[in-house]
Parts: structure tokens; C-alpha cells; sequence
């Protein structure tokens, strides 16, 4: 009698140990559903912010240079003055890369370069490859991974 109950409680415990068994699996499964949306949701993010700035950038030009000739008392077209000292200069390597690792928390050497080739067509990439080490030498990037980039703690928490 008492091997047939322990039998029975063996029974019990294999089929609940099934039916976790199939949670689990599921739950992992949908675990990497989810995984897959978020970083295709980041991605897309990146590419729409990327995007955004750079058509900032084109807009704010257009505007620029077309405000003399939009000016209701606008004569013929003269090229757009400034003075020297309201130029804005164009930021250095470092500041484009702080700039853009710091909104995603963590960025890929890739993403990077692919930034700095949007928004700053100048710049060499053998340059900003060799910027970037210098940026972690200098402990400005931490990085955290073979070609994957974050700020140091300090950075990160001092933004928020």
C-alpha cells in the first residue's frame, strides 16, 4: 500500500515536472520574441534619430540660406553674412561621439563611424577609430565589449 502511494506521488511529481518543463519552454520562446522586437524597435529608433538630425541639419541650412531671399524686403540675393564670432564651429570628433553614445547608453564602433560619416562627412574614419581609443584612454568611453561603447558611470549618472 505505501509503494502504491509513493508511486503515485512519483506520478504526480513527473507530470508536474512535465508540465514546468513545457512552461519553461514557452516562456524562453517567447523571451526571444520579445528580445528580437526590442532590439528591431532599437534599430528602427536609431535610424529614425539618426535621420531626424541629420534632416535638422539640412533644414536649418536651407533655412539659412534662403532667409535673405524669403525677407519680404529682400533686394537681390546676397550671399549670407556672418560675423566671425557668431560662426558656429563645427563640434570635434569627441563631442559628435559623447553627443550620440549618450542618448543610447551603449553604441556600437560601427553605429558610430556610420554616425560620424551622417553628420560629419569630413572626418576620416581611420581618424575617429583612432579618436575613439584615445576617448577610452582619456576614460571619456568605456568600453565594454570588442567594439561596443558606453560612458564611464560617473558620465552617465551626471547626464540624467
Amino acid at each position: 500500500m505505501q509503494s502504491q502511494r509513493a508511486l503515485a506521488v512519483l506520478d504526480e511529481l513527473r507530470s508536474l515536472a512535465a508540465e514546468d518543463d513545457t512552461r519553461l519552454c514557452v516562456a524562453k520562446d517567447r523571451l526571444a520574441v520579445a528580445e528580437a522586437e526590442v532590439t528591431a524597435a532599437r534599430s528602427a529608433f536609431d535610424s529614425a534619430n539618426m535621420r531626424a538630425e541629420v534632416s535638422q541639419r539640412v533644414t536649418r541650412s536651407a533655412e539659412e540660406l534662403l532667409a535673405p531671399a524669403t525677407s519680404p524686403q529682400a533686394g537681390p540675393p546676397r550671399p549670407p553674412h556672418r560675423e566671425p564670432a557668431l560662426q558656429e564651429e563645427p563640434r570635434t570628433i569627441a563631442q559628435e561621439v559623447l553627443a550620440f553614445v549618450r542618448p543610447h547608453r551603449r553604441a556600437k564602433r560601427a553605429e558610430i563611424l556610420k554616425h560620424l560619416h551622417l553628420t560629419r562627412p569630413d572626418i576620416n574614419p581611420a581618424s575617429a577609430k583612432r579618436r575613439l581609443s584615445h576617448l577610452v584612454a582619456d576614460k571619456e568611453l568605456v568600453r565594454v565589449a570588442p567594439g561596443v561603447y558606453t560612458l564611464p558611470p560617473m558620465a552617465a549618472e551626471g547626464d540624467a
